[in-house]
């Protein structure tokens, strides 16, 4: 726990998305903490750990569940969205929903977003949110027209705040039987 007075620098598990380029420039628009160092991606756990309390054996745990995970692929399928985003549909959802319900499963004390049991996980990619959706140009973005595209899950990574608001990679775990321990 922080002392009084200071700011929790949180943590989350992601994996990395890679985004065709005129999506990327519309996410970086319109997605505040795009600017911040977080990266396109898929949230698996967020808010994680206090980003001052990762240590070898939160490290380990996350490992060993991401070596029973095998690569995913996937697709970037289309827009899709919620009240209050915009997001990229990314198909198949099962291997992704097993995989963060393993991760809630061993840090029951982070659920996803601080939701309480029962949310339905579903996996995507945030491209806007906040006053963002209501523009326009978002949903009407050519960009759009760059999917479908294919990707990869290769990896789950841990990214944390620093204490000046920038989020940073912490670790990096390969996905499949064959990863380092």
């Amino acid at each position: 726990m922080p002392e009084r007075g200071t700011i929790a620098m949180v943590s989350a598990v992601i994996i990395r998305a890679s985004l065709p380029a005129p999506l990327e420039r519309l996410r970086r628009r319109s997605v505040a903490d795009a600017n911040q160092g977080v990266p396109a991606h898929m949230t698996l756990l967020y808010p994680f750990v206090e980003a001052t309390a990762l240590d070898s054996s939160i490290r380990r745990q996350l490992a060993s569940i991401a070596r029973a995970h095998m690569p995913i692929d996937y697709r970037l399928a289309g827009p899709a969205a919620w009240p209050d985003t915009i997001y990229i549909a990314v198909d198949p959802a099962e291997p992704f929903q097993a995989l963060q319900a393993d991760l809630a499963g061993a840090f029951a004390a982070y659920p996803i977003y601080g939701r309480e049991a029962g949310f339905a996980f579903v996996p995507h990619v945030t491209i806007a949110e906040g006053r963002f959706i209501e523009n326009p140009r978002v949903i009407r973005s050519p960009a759009w027209d760059s999917l479908p595209a294919a990707g990869r899950a290769d990896a789950i990574e841990v990214i944390a705040e620093d204490p000046d608001g920038r989020w940073r990679l912490q670790w990096r775990m390969r996905l499949g039987p064959g990863a380092p321990r």
